[in-house]
């Protein structure tokens, strides 16, 4: 399974210039323990899938839309025809993720600057084939698609760190905002654990129920509160802690790709059509092309993976109108479709609370102060030299020289993860200075940049596959 992001972060203080290597320990705990190469893989890495028979962009099927918008009973939301029923969509406009003064982890090196790395890119990524995805689940006529979305994002999140997928509780997600019409489902959530779907599973009736009354509805019908039973009830069994959202700067084909063939399930919202019908041969359902959208058809979805074909990429949409859409809930969308009608797009991350089996080790926070040329080690925080590659240590670990892993993969857990760029440089727009190997990467970071440094200059590592150098709410953290 794929590394979550994990970060060290370290100040250099003004005299360490003048410190040599025997009094570093003053300046941060120094790992004295030898460098270590990872184990051998636990399994093999996933075969890549075959192509799914999907259909030139040119040789879609007509749609077949349905006459004008459907309005539901919920004020200003919208329905689609999902080829069995009237599914909700977002209320009020098109959705958004992260509202502008939001705490989202936000890049601090430039993909200009710091390209990813290309090489090694599968044809095909389906993370259904690797096991990591969690349910399809069913919102019925309850517009919460973002709490769906984010909470299959979690669940898989989960699952590149123990092997298997969580199933955290859409009802607890959506109780702490309960609004289509405000972009805060996500804030209102990032940092803030959650309990699981079997204490406290979700009510189509009672989550419209929860939304604020806006003026017109039947007496009874909105504006209630979360039952307080309920909040106590899921409080009581947690089990995942919502750590991190990374809001992509960009909606391209390649940045999505190289997100998904990193490990990670991207959550996107978009505008839909006023019928959104998967057409094709079972296992290889799509979305005909579409141009129309009516007012208001804002929807939130996960994307789990993707085909490439000559005519351009389809990518694989993980949706939240139960098993009888597509294929058991998914379905293929070509890529000019998506990025005709996609609004924004969103890496989350998430850790389990309990790390009984865990395939990887927890990174550990706190500010050290690495001296010279050693650098944090982008697990334990302590200082040590770089890896023979490059990179720095991943608890204690460089990664293997001579790896069964494919080309643009390293193995550095036991599992071959997405590798890093062998690059060096500065960003001009602040002044990071970066250097990486396959296994991540090392930054050193101007004080302006980081609250806590308490020098000029903060040392940070970041493992493959999560090696670029991000900053939101709480400081330093590591994205892809």
């Amino acid at each position: 399974m794929l590394a979550a992001a994990v970060l060290a972060s370290g100040c250099k203080n003004p005299l360490d210039e003048k410190t040599d290597a025997g009094s570093a320990a003053a300046l941060g705990t120094v790992d004295t323990d030898p460098t270590k190469l990872p184990p051998p893989l636990r399994l093999p890495h996933p075969a890549i899938p075959a192509l799914p028979d999907l259909p030139a962009l040119a040789n879609h099927d007509d749609p077949g839309q349905k006459p004008g918008a459907i309005t539901l009973s919920l004020g200003k939301c919208k329905g689609v025809w999902d080829g069995t029923q009237i599914s909700a969509t977002g209320c009020g406009g098109v959705l958004h993720l992260l509202a502008k003064d939001d705490s989202g982890a936000h890049s601090l090196v430039s993909r200009t600057v710091l390209p990813p790395p290309t090489i090694g890119m599968p044809a095909v990524v389906d993370h259904r084939a690797e096991g990591t995805e969690g349910v399809v689940r069913n919102q019925g006529q309850s517009p919460a698609c973002t709490a769906f979305a984010a909470t299959a994002a979690i669940d898989h999140a989960v699952a590149r760190w123990l092997g298997k997928a969580a199933h955290v509780s859409v009802m607890e997600f959506w109780s702490r905002y309960h609004s289509p019409y405000e972009a805060t489902a996500i804030s209102s959530n990032l940092g803030f654990a959650l309990g699981v779907e079997e204490d406290w599973p979700f009510d189509a009736r009672i989550a419209n129920m929860l939304m604020p009354c806006t003026g017109g509805e039947k007496p009874g019908t909105c504006g209630y509160s979360p039952d307080p039973k309920k909040v106590a009830l899921v409080g009581q069994r947690q089990v995942v802690l919502f750590t991190r959202a990374h809001y992509l700067a960009d909606t391209k084909a390649q940045t999505l790709q190289l997100a998904l063939a990193s490990g990670a399930d991207v959550v996107v919202t978009m505008s839909l059509p006023e019928a959104f019908v998967p057409k094709g041969k079972a296992g290889s359902r799509y979305i005909p092309n579409y141009t129309q959208t009516p007012a208001d058809s804002g929807h939130a979805m996960l994307i789990s993976g993707y085909a490439n074909f000559k005519d351009g990429a389809y990518f694989l949409l993980h949706n939240s109108w139960g098993t009888s859409w597509g294929d058991g809930g998914y379905a293929w969308i070509h890529q000019a479709t998506l990025s005709a009608h996609i609004d924004e797009a969103m890496v989350i991350d998430a850790e389990p609370l309990v790390f009984d089996g865990a395939l990887k080790p927890k990174r550990q926070r706190g500010e050290v102060s690495c001296a010279g040329a050693l650098v944090p080690d982008s697990i334990r925080g302590t200082c040590a030299s770089l890896c023979p590659d490059g990179s720095p240590r991943h608890d204690g670990v460089c990664a293997a020289p001579k790896s069964p892993c494919p080309a643009g993969y390293v193995n550095l857990i036991g599992a071959c993860e997405r590798a890093a760029p062998v690059a060096k440089g500065t960003d001009s727009e602040n002044g990071v200075v970066f250097q990486c190997g396959p296994g991540g990467c090392t930054y050193q970071v101007p004080r302006a940049l980081d609250a806590t440094c308490t020098g000029d200059v903060c040392k940070a590592s970041c493992p493959a596959p999560d090696f670029r150098l991000a900053k939101d709410k709480n400081g330093l953290t590591c994205v892809q």
